[in-house]
């Protein structure tokens, strides 16, 4: 074959691809499920005992939502290769709005937005015109996405699709490191790890009012590290190293307080963040033994999840948990580089 001829032959080659793959895109297959059916189960307490954990899944980055590429996206890859996606470093939070996932990655300062029904991904990296430092945990209200950015000091508030809207901050803080929203009193907590304190702020981001000081006794921290607001219990806090979880009730008195240091059952060895499903179950994340506990509303141990490795229903030093309103639980397992998904399983009726 001459050399021209072979030129004609790759034009037409191009020319099929680049008209081809866009009407194919068209007739694509069903997009492949996120989180695809687990069979067998994997459930936690394991049988004979009744499951009360199941495992749904993971999330490791933007490959995770196998959103299929456009026509135009293919042809690319076929003539410059695969196009890098975005991957997790060092997953540190996780806050959910239906069937949209936000992840805190403090390494890569970053917030990552997935969108599970669309499949779209998209990442925010600053605020106020300037980049994240290390953005560390999330929380959502209606309207707004909290972004703790502990290396800026503050904390910063978006709406839903990433664009920034104003800060938390004050004189008096030192280190956040966590953030809940109080629907109830429609008020911002901010838990300040240095400060061994909360913050408060209004919905409208003025400061009202701190609480606690160091010290191991009612309403004092130890550099806490964890923060979730439950209507049953107030505010509730993974008091780290008084390895204990505090619970404020309305009038910030302690309505209950329980752990000790230890290796028992029921003991913490650093317990990391906590979260509260929709009937009262209170979930402690201990980053050292790395696993869940789940306690009643009076403290008392009910069961256990989690371990050290990379599979699934393992982990390595994770660092936040989040339940949403689904009762999914949400764990930012931050050295698999993941967030792994549970879901739990209430008891059915008699």
């Amino acid at each position: 074959m001459s050399a021209r001829h072979a030129m004609k032959l790759c034009r037409l080659c191009v020319t099929i691809v680049a008209f081809g793959l866009p009407m194919a895109a068209g007739c694509q297959k069903p997009l492949a499920p996120i989180f695809p059916e687990v069979r067998p189960p994997l459930v936690w307490p394991p049988p004979p005992n009744a499951p009360r954990i199941s495992y749904i899944g993971e999330l490791t980055g933007a490959e995770s939502l196998k959103r299929p590429n456009t026509g135009w996206q293919d042809l690319g890859e076929l003539l410059a290769g695969p196009t890098p996606k975005a991957k997790f470093v060092t997953p540190t939070s996780v806050a959910v709005r239906g069937d949209t996932i936000y992840v805190a990655d403090g390494d890569a300062k970053s917030v990552y937005r997935l969108n599970l029904n669309s499949r779209e991904f998209t990442a925010i990296r600053s605020a106020e015109g300037a980049a994240f430092g290390r953005p560390v945990d999330l929380a959502v209200s209606e309207m707004r996405l909290a972004v703790c950015d502990s290396a800026r000091n503050a904390v910063f508030l978006f709406d839903f699709n990433g664009r920034y809207l104003s800060a938390l901050s004050h004189g008096e803080m030192k280190r956040p490191c966590a953030v809940a929203w109080d629907l109830a009193k429609r008020e911002w907590w901010v838990l300040d790890s240095a400060a061994h304190a909360c913050h408060v702020f209004d919905e409208n981001g003025h400061y009202g009012r701190s609480i606690g000081s160091r010290g191991a006794g009612d309403v004092e921290l130890n550099f806490p590290a964890g923060l979730t607001i439950s209507p049953q219990f107030g505010a509730v806090i993974a008091d780290s190293m008084n390895f204990r979880v505090q619970m404020l009730g309305t009038t910030t008195q302690p309505a209950r307080t329980f752990g000790q240091k230890g290796d028992a059952a029921g003991d913490f060895a650093l317990p990391r963040d906590v979260a509260v499903d929709t009937e009262g179950h209170v979930y402690v994340l201990d980053n050292q033994f790395e696993n869940v506990q789940v306690f009643d509303s009076e403290g008392r141990l009910l069961m256990v999840f989690g371990e050290e490795g990379r599979r699934p229903g393992q982990f390595q030093l994770p660092a936040g948990i989040t339940i949403d309103a689904r009762n999914r639980i949400w764990i930012a397992d931050t050295y698999n580089r993941r967030v792994q998904v549970f879901q739990y399983l209430a008891e059915s009726p008699q």
